[in-house]
């Protein structure tokens, strides 16, 4: 009866370890995009810019408010938010017109609204996040150099 006991409890570890390892979900903290209502073109967020502020988090969210120009500059790390280090695990992300006082006015429709998205690092701007905020006709080609210096 003993034996059992044990063989139950290893199985149940395994089990435990199995799950953790290949099915539990790796989840990162889901991203807020404010874009100044009407915008249209390139967004850019540039991780690591000395003595800009941080990435704040509301309501369990990544908050990015993007000035007129379609820029953020945040000393927060390319990794804040994500599941460890190297993995940003599963997130959402929204993207939302704002008016001038920071009210949400649209929320952008993914495959509608935003034409594109890529994740770059370069020696003149280091590590950033770019997207295109209008449908396929607003965009001059399918990824364009937004912010190269």
């Amino acid at each position: 009866m003993k034996k059992l006991g044990y063989m139950f409890v290893v199985l149940l570890l395994l089990v435990g370890t199995i799950y953790f390892l290949f099915f539990h979900e790796r989840r990162g903290t889901d991203t807020v995009y404010l874009i100044p209502n009407g915008y249209k073109g390139c967004v850019g967020v540039f991780y690591d810019v000395k003595g800009e502020p941080l990435l704040k988090v509301q309501n369990d969210k990544i908050i990015h408010k993007i000035s007129k120009d379609g820029k953020l500059e945040t000393s927060s790390s390319e990794s804040f938010g994500w599941y460890s280090r190297v993995d940003s695990g599963w997130y959402n992300s929204e993207y939302y017109y704002v008016d001038d006082q920071g009210e949400k006015v649209k929320k952008l429709n993914w495959e509608k609204d935003i034409n594109w998205e890529m994740t770059a690092e370069d020696e003149y701007n280091g590590n950033y996040f770019t997207f295109f905020v209008g449908g396929k006709d607003d965009a001059s080609t399918p990824q364009p150099e937004c912010f190269s210096k």
